[in-house]
C-alpha cells in the first residue's frame, strides 16, 4: 500500500524536483532522493532509494482528502525544504550539521506523497520537520517537540506547552497542559504566539511574587520602547495560570523586559529563536535573568542544531 501511494503521488518526469521512478531487476526504486553529502564530496546529489525498504515503523498508511489550500501548503513546503537542502552555498553546511544518520533518514522520509500524515514518531510529523529544515515559518508541533526535548535535559525547568497561551487568552482558568506539579520546578519557560503570526517567549522562577521577563527577536536596542510592546494579555494569562495552580499562585506584575540579539530580518525564525532562547534560559537560568544571555540566531544554525536535536532524541535514541 505504500509503495503506492508513493506512485501514485509522483509528479511527470519532466518536473526536475519531483523523484522519478525506475525499474531494476523488478524491483521499484525511486532514484531521485535528493543527499547533500554526496554533493558535497563532489558525487551526484540523487541517490537511489529502496521503497520496498523503507522503514514502515516512521510511516502512516492512512489517507485523506485534502483541501485545495492544504495540498498548495504542501507542495509550498515541500518545495522550500528542497530549496533549502538543495543550496550549492550551504549544502555542505546542512551535511556537517545534520549528519548522516539525519539525512539518511530524511532521504527515507522525503519519498511520502501526504507529509501530513508521515511521521518521524508519534510527536512529530514530516510536515513540521521541513517547515524547520527550510526557511518557512516553523509550527507549534516544532517548539512543543522542543521543550519536550528541553525538558528531558533539564528537570529544574517547566516548559509550558506553547498552545496554552492561546486557551487562556479565551477563557479565565484553565488545567490544558498544566501539571499540577508546576511549582515543584524553579524556573518556567513559557512560548507565546501573537496574533498567530510570530512567536515570543516569558521567563520567569515559580516562586510566589517572580518576577517575569519578556523576550522578543525581533526587539531594537530601546528597552523603553521595548517596554510598551509586551503583549496585553501576558499577564492576564499569569493571573489564569496563577488561579489554575494549587496552590494559587501570583507573579509580580510589572513585567520587565529581557534584550536578546535582533533575528535577522524578513525571515520566519521567531519559532527557531524561542527554542533557542528556551534552550540556554535553561542551561544557566539566573544569568539569563540577569541579562547575560548567550545564543546564536544565524538562520541556518538554529534551524539544522535544532533538526538534528530533535531527529536524535525522537528517532534515534528512542527508549523501548
Amino acid at each position: 500500500m505504500l509503495q503506492e501511494a508513493i506512485i501514485a503521488s509522483l509528479k511527470n518526469d519532466d518536473d526536475p524536483l519531483t523523484p522519478v521512478k525506475a525499474v531494476t531487476d523488478d524491483h521499484l526504486r525511486l532514484s531521485a532522493v535528493y543527499n547533500p553529502i554526496l554533493l558535497s564530496q563532489g558525487r551526484s546529489a540523487f541517490t537511489p532509494l529502496d521503497v520496498e525498504n523503507l522503514p514502515s515503523s516512521i510511516h502512516s498508511h492512512g489517507f485523506s482528502v485534502l483541501g485545495d489550500d492544504e495540498v498548495a501548503l504542501i507542495k509550498s513546503t515541500q518545495e522550500g525544504h528542497v530549496r533549502f537542502m538543495r543550496s550549492a552555498k550551504q549544502a555542505p553546511i546542512i551535511a556537517h550539521l545534520l549528519g548522516a544518520p539525519n539525512l539518511a533518514l530524511i532521504d527515507g522520509l522525503i519519498a511520502s506523497g501526504n507529509i501530513r500524515q508521515c511521521e518521524i514518531n508519534q510527536n512529530s510529523r514530516l510536515f513540521d520537520l521541513m517547515t524547520l529544515l527550510s526557511y518557512r515559518y516553523t509550527t507549534d508541533a516544532v517548539l512543543t517537540c522542543y521543550m519536550h526535548y528541553l525538558s528531558s535535559i533539564y528537570p529544574n525547568v517547566y516548559f509550558m506547552n506553547p498552545v496554552v497561551y492561546k486557551w487562556v487568552e479565551d477563557y479565565d482558568r484553565t488545567n490544558m497542559a498544566v501539571d499540577e506539579d508546576i511549582l515543584c520546578h524553579d524556573y518556567m519557560v513559557w512560548p507565546l504566539n501573537l496574533g498567530n503570526n510570530h512567536w515570543v517567549v516569558a521567563l520567569t522562577k515559580t516562586a510566589p511574587g517572580s518576577k517575569i521577563f519578556f523576550c522578543d527577536s525581533l526587539n531594537g536596542s530601546d528597552i523603553d520602547q521595548e517596554v510598551q510592546g509586551i503583549p496585553e494579555n501576558l499577564i492576564k494569562a499569569f493571573r489564569v495560570l496563577g488561579r489554575s495552580l494549587f496552590p494559587p499562585q501570583e507573579w509580580d506584575e510589572n513585567i520587565s523586559v529581557l534584550l536578546v540579539p535582533r533575528q535577522h530580518k524578513r525571515n520566519n525564525d521567531c519559532g527557531c529563536c524561542v527554542n533557542e532562547i528556551a534552550r540556554a534560559f535553561a542551561h544557566d537560568p539566573e544569568n539569563v535573568l540577569a541579562g547575560e544571555i548567550d545564543v546564536c540566531f544565524d538562520s541556518l544554525t538554529l534551524r539544522c542544531t535544532q533538526a538534528a536535536s530533535l531527529l536524535k532524541w525522537l528517532h534515534h535514541d528512542v527508549c523501548n
